[in-house]
Order: structure tokens, then sequence, then C-alpha cells
């Protein structure tokens, strides 16, 4: 079986999206939304919700990997982080990224690791 190309300018949905938007440009899914998103508990690694994400690594008192489940085409993607942990947090992208796996760096209001309640990432990019 080959496999072939399909080719449209707008994706529409069934009516099972609520409001008054149903359908999409193909641009902006492809341009415009986020690619990974999670966001984790940094002390007990619990995960709210996330996107396109397999697995959390703790490498240290907040120090993390998040693995991409489906590759970003290189590191050189745009990374959003936020945490938050009474006192003051601030999370940074720790200069390790890869094309599969997002490092995070969270940061007490003192400027020591520290692993956050809420850990918050989001990539934008293109995917492999």
């Amino acid at each position: 079986m080959a496999n072939g190309t399909i080719a449209f300018d707008t994706l529409q949905t069934s009516g099972q999206i609520t409001g008054t938007a149903k359908s999409v440009d193909t641009d902006y899914v492809v341009n415009g939304v986020s690619k990974v998103w999670i966001n984790f508990n940094g002390s007990s690694f619990g995960t709210a919700d996330s996107f396109n994400v397999t697995s959390i690594t703790d490498n240290g008192t907040g120090d993390y990997y998040v693995t991409i489940a489906s590759d970003m085409v290189n590191a050189n993607y745009c990374t959003t982080t936020a945490g938050r942990i009474s006192g003051g947090i601030s999370c940074n992208d720790a200069g390790e990224n890869t094309s599969g796996r997002i490092a995070i760096g969270a940061l007490d209001s003192g400027g020591s690791r520290d692993d956050p309640d809420t850990v918050c990432a989001a990539v934008d990019g293109d995917l492999a």
C-alpha cells in the first residue's frame, strides 16, 4: 500500500467542539500551537496534564528532563517555562535541550535549586 498526500486548507470538526469556532486553518496547526506542553509537580512528579510527553526524569533538586514523544526537528526550538513555590521560583531552559528532550532548571528566590510545587513548560518549533 502506497502512502499518499492529503492537501487541505481548513480542518473542520464534526460538531464536537463547543462555541463559535468550528474550523481552524492548517497553517495555525503547523505554526501557531505548542508542539509539547506539560504541567507537573516538581517534588512528587505527578503530572497534572501534558501533550506529546512520554516521561519526566528527576536529575536532582530542581533539575528535570522532560522526554518528548514525537521529536522536534532539532534542539533549536523555543521553550517557555514557569514554576511556583511559596517564596517564589523561576524555571529556565537548562541549556541541555535535544530534539527529544527538554531540560528544565528550577531556582528559588535566592537562586538555589529547589523543587517547585508546579512546573510548566511549553515548546514551540517544528516537529521532525
